[in-house]
């Protein structure tokens, strides 16, 4: 901080020595002109008659080096009396500016959690919290990234050893039947390796860089349009909602997916309305086992999934949280509630985006 020391005094000195030249300057010039004034006069008083002997107000000026000599002594006990009293103030500030630089640096060598304190109302202030709220995005974007290496990474694991083990067994068996039921093995655990890749990747930009291309959106003709892939009923009164197309059909077709696999049975119920609080909802409810009551938060966590259904179900554990991702980049929400008679309802609510109040329509069964 010895820089900023000598940038501040020498700001002071300049300041100082300008405004030294400027006194000394006018000082000069009055005392010209006040001369000239008296010498005026004494030639009115005298009738044009002047003896330099009986000149009145007569002064002998003081040298220019003494006078020199006097501003420049002046001018360092100003600067020596200004030092000493900004001194407290300049050190407050540049010991402030090291925390923030020792916290600067902390941080970037790797220390995370490390956050600067926060002193005064000033500029500095506001730059010790605005470095704090950014480290804080950045620390909690590297634990999620973390999080999903170490889960994606752990989840790779089962499809990669059933594709190893029935790799293995195509080369071994000759019977016909048996090498189609590995290469249907093959497929479907690289169809599961595909789909953790798209998921992972996507749950990652999401995560680090949220661009929406927000634009005008009739929600119902949206979900319906994805819900005719899974033979899905259908029924609502339009909505308009501003938001990415390409994220809300995913988050819908992700929540369609979810109710097929856990009620194969039947296709999942689908309803688009207008909620409370200006919401359009969509209810996508499905007849299968249901989620528990203490589980119906978790089920929105990477890689959470039911206990029992990791095989059995399938999915790679990142539908649900991905839904929940988009939800929130679109200032929304996703739920889980009881379906009363069976299973289970997933609310995704979204800001409107229209005021009108449409006529519902007629429930209909989409199909393709």
């Amino acid at each position: 901080m010895r820089r900023l020391y000598l940038r501040i005094y020498a700001v002071v000195l300049s300041v100082l020595l300008a405004f030294a030249a400027l006194a000394v300057g006018v000082f000069q010039y009055h005392a010209q002109a006040q001369s000239e004034q008296e010498q005026a006069a004494w030639l009115d008083l005298t009738g044009g008659w002047v003896d330099p002997a009986l000149a009145p107000f007569a002064e002998v000026d003081a040298p220019l080096g003494q006078r020199l000599w006097w501003v420049a002594a002046s001018l360092a006990a100003l600067l020596a009396l200004v030092g000493l009293a900004s001194y407290p103030l300049v050190r407050s500030l540049t010991r402030r500016l090291e925390l923030l630089r020792t916290g600067v640096q902390a941080f970037g060598d790797g220390a995370l959690q490390r956050r600067v304190a926060v002193q005064g109302h000033d500029e500095v202030a506001a730059l010790a919290a605005s470095f704090n709220a950014a480290a804080a995005r950045i620390e909690a974007l590297v634990r999620a990234q973390q999080r999903l290496l170490a889960n994606a990474s752990h989840e790779l694991r089962s499809p990669l050893a059933r594709l190893k083990l029935a790799l293995e067994l195509l080369d071994a068996t000759q019977d016909a039947e048996a090498r189609l039921r590995h290469r249907a093995e093959i497929q479907r655990s690289l169809a599961e390796l595909d789909a953790l890749v798209d998921e992972v990747l996507l749950a990652a930009r999401l995560e680090t860089t949220p661009n929406l291309a927000r634009q005008p959106l009739d929600l119902l003709a949206l979900v319906a349009e994805e819900a005719a892939w899974f033979d899905a009923e259908v029924s609502g009164a339009p909505v308009t909602v501003q938001g990415d197309e390409r994220l809300l059909r995913r988050a819908v077709r992700n929540l369609l997916d979810n109710a097929r696999r856990y009620a194969p049975e039947q296709p999942p119920q689908v309803r688009v309305q207008r909620g409370a609080a200006g919401q359009a909802q969509v209810w996508v409810c499905d007849r299968g086992l249901g989620v528990p009551a203490d589980a119906r938060e978790r089920i929105f966590e990477p890689f959470f999934r039911l206990p029992g259904h990791t095989e059995a179900r399938g999915g790679v554990g990142l539908g649900l949280a991905l839904v929940r991702q988009i939800a929130q980049l679109h200032g929304g929400h996703v739920h889980c509630e009881e379906h009363p008679g069976g299973g289970s309802c997933f609310v995704l609510s979204l800001p409107a985006d229209d005021e009108s109040r449409p006529q519902p329509i007629s429930r209909a069964s989409a199909s393709r």
